[in-house]
């Protein structure tokens, strides 16, 4: 009994410490290898008395401690934590999230931005969430409320090939940039990629199309052709 509280009293004095520390389990990927360890919470805006989820803090800077250091026993200092840029690494795991760093291009950039945007689906086309970011300041009466909920939307955003720009799949150019798979242009030149009534399936996919606009909806139906159809 006296081994079990005390594993019990040292599990409570370590989830005080996270709590203290304001850290989750978490990884960074650094030079093709993964380092287990702890992230600062994120993923919080506050406004007019109220906490809204704000997503788009993911894709920037994190703050990270590697787990040996972390799980010495005594207080950790702010020195002990390394600041981490996209240009620093290849990507982070926070809690049971997924995040890769890829060169973003928005619709009003002239040239891609680096920064760390949530995996949504793995393939030859990959999937993912970006979020637009706040600006700094807002006029109105209901301040930042409206923005931070807006902004906590996702866009769908893909990658082709693992070295590829990050663009909007709304823009996905379906034959031009899935030219080097005749079965996906053959079908959107003939109009099969269509969404009438209901979809059905289980697969991710399919989940997606249920909340996005008829474009996606088409772009979405490709990308899983050509994931399951092209080499």
């Amino acid at each position: 009994m006296a081994l079990i509280f005390l594993s019990s009293g040292a599990y409570s004095q370590f989830e005080e410490k996270l709590k203290e520390e304001g850290v989750v389990a978490g990884s960074i990927t650094r030079g093709g290898k993964e380092i287990q360890g702890y992230i600062k919470e994120t993923g919080t805006a506050y406004t007019n008395g109220k906490f809204f989820p704000a997503p788009w803090q993911f894709q920037s800077d994190i703050k990270f401690i590697a787990k040996d250091i972390f799980e010495k026993p005594g207080k950790i200092k702010n020195k002990l934590f390394e600041k981490y840029g996209a240009k620093d690494i290849e990507g982070y795991r926070y809690d049971t999230l997924v995040f890769e760093s890829v060169k973003y291009l928005g619709v009003s950039d002239v040239i891609p931005k680096t920064m760390f945007v949530q995996s949504a689906l793995e393939g030859k086309i990959s999937l993912y969430y970006h979020f637009n970011s706040p600006p700094p300041a807002v006029s109105g009466p209901e301040g930042f409320e409206p923005v931070f909920i807006e902004c906590s939307k996702p866009n769908l955003v893909y990658q082709k090939d693992n070295d590829g720009i990050v663009k909007l799949v709304k823009f996905l150019n379906i034959e031009k940039e899935l030219a080097d798979c005749p079965y996906v242009t053959e079908k959107q030149r003939k109009g099969e990629y269509q969404v009438v009534g209901k979809v059905d399936g289980s697969s991710f996919i399919n989940k997606l199309i249920k909340n996005t606009v008829y474009r996606e909806q088409v772009r979405l139906l490709a990308i899983e052709d050509y994931n399951n159809n092209c080499k």
